[in-house]
């Protein structure tokens, strides 16, 4: 019997049967997992808490085939107040779905894990608002799959454009002066002030990031560069960043 032992967050679920859930679980050095909790939506299963979207837990699996069957499980975290409120519910699921499409099966990822940890809990617990820390995710998480984009130069013709705002190309992968966007016509406006919060935000460590708060207009750019950017990258989007504009038009 393959016994695994391993901590994880539940990034999705689907019920089935009468008290079946096949989870999605992403463990710092497996990878995403596909799960069988047996009997875990019965009120009496160790295995009800550790079931739930968002929950950090130890868990142990037995391997069978292609999945995981969830035998024992200790809740370290079950972030409980994301569920508790709208907005951080709806971050912090477009916060999941993102890390669900940036995991691989079978492929260990350390680093965004304990980033998605990092995240989560100043989701759940910090002051910061929800789009705020969304933002800073969004962009770790662009270095983290290796597109970090080029911020200090133009990216057409090299040259460190002194002109504000300027424009960034998904398609290029960063900033592109007001001349060279002329030719290509491809470009987001971007303010110097956003262009130096971007940089802040890859160049310190996500725990000394919880405190750090945007201006409307630096949130404002940010939200329409990174989902676009995001998209870009992924060649896709993401259906829980609909429900997030539906929020911001008021419902």
């Amino acid at each position: 019997m393959n016994i695994v032992r391993t901590e994880g967050v539940v990034l999705r679920y689907t019920n089935f049967k009468e008290a079946d859930r096949m989870l999605t679980v992403f463990s710092p050095d497996r990878g995403k997992m596909q799960v069988l909790a047996r009997g875990c939506r019965k009120p009496s299963s160790r295995l009800l808490a550790a079931s739930q979207v968002f929950c950090y837990a130890d868990y142990v699996f037995i391997k069978s085939k292609e999945i995981y069957i969830a035998t024992q499980a200790e809740v370290k975290n079950s972030f409980y107040n994301i569920r508790n409120d709208v907005e951080r519910l709806a971050y912090g699921t477009y916060i999941l779905n993102l890390t669900e499409e940036a995991v691989n099966y079978e492929e260990g990822n350390f680093r965004l894990f304990y980033m998605l940890l990092h995240t989560l809990s100043h989701l759940a617990y910090g002051e910061v608002s929800p789009e705020d820390i969304t933002h800073i995710f969004e962009l770790k998480l662009i270095d983290v799959l290796g597109y970090r984009p080029v911020l200090d130069r133009c990216l057409i013709c090299g040259e460190k454009p002194e002109s504000n705002p300027l424009f960034f190309s998904a398609s290029q992968g960063g900033i592109i002066c007001p001349q060279c966007n002329n030719d290509i016509k491809d470009g987001y406006t971007i303010h110097r002030s956003t262009l130096q919060t971007m940089r802040y935000i890859l160049d310190v460590d996500i725990r000394r990031l919880g405190g750090l708060k945007f201006s409307q207009f630096v949130r404002d750019e940010l939200d329409s560069i990174l989902s676009y950017y995001l998209s870009h990258r992924l060649e896709k989007s993401i259906k829980a960043r609909q429900f997030i504009n539906q929020l911001k038009c008021g419902g």
